[in-house]
Parts: structure tokens; sequence; C-alpha cells
């Protein structure tokens, strides 16, 4: 994850997950009025498992 990211993590933000189309989600970090970006992630399917 980004470096800002995981520091507003650990300094106890709050992380909301925004959904993207094609099932693709993105993790926000929210701290002191400003809004931290985090890695698109790309959910496995459970019919390869």
């Amino acid at each position: 994850m980004p470096k800002a990211f995981d520091s507003c993590v650990k300094r106890k933000g709050k992380v909301r997950t925004k959904k993207l189309k094609n099932g693709k989600y993105l993790k926000i970090c929210f701290i002191d009025g400003k809004s931290y970006a985090g890695h698109i992630h790309n959910p496995k399917s459970k019919a390869l498992e």
C-alpha cells in the first residue's frame, strides 16, 4: 500500500471501501479532513478456488 495510506491507518484513520466497476474496489483512509487512497483491488473469483 502507499506510505501515506499506511500512515493514516496506523494513526487510527477511518477506512472505507469504495466499489468500482467490474467488481474491483478501493480502500480509502480518512483522517484530519484528508483522504488517502490505497491500491485498487481485484477480488479473486470463488469459481477458481
